[in-house]
């Protein structure tokens, strides 16, 4: 009964833990019935939630596109600070 009632009332760490949980594979029920009940009398975990969906779906964007590439020389640059930087 005691581990049910755990995960029907999360706590806001463990609703954030879920929340970043759901954003990678389906919750079980239970878990999204606790999430989404917390939601409901959570302001901060609610704000919280919107802005982790804001992130990951502009990273997924981000990831999908090509995006601008470094031109050759700042490459060669950094490839050559960071060789210099092992060497020390």
């Amino acid at each position: 009964m005691g581990h049910h009632l755990h995960t029907l009332l999360p706590c806001c760490k463990e609703a954030t833990l879920l929340a970043e949980k759901q954003l990678q594979q389906p919750l079980p029920l239970l878990q999204r019935i606790g999430l989404q009940f917390h939601l409901l009398y959570c302001f901060f975990c609610r704000r919280y939630v919107k802005q982790s969906r804001i992130i990951d779906q502009q990273l997924r964007a981000l990831q999908a596109s090509e995006g601008p590439a470094l031109e050759e020389s700042v490459k060669l640059q950094w490839e050559e600070k960071i060789a210099a930087a092992l060497k020390k």
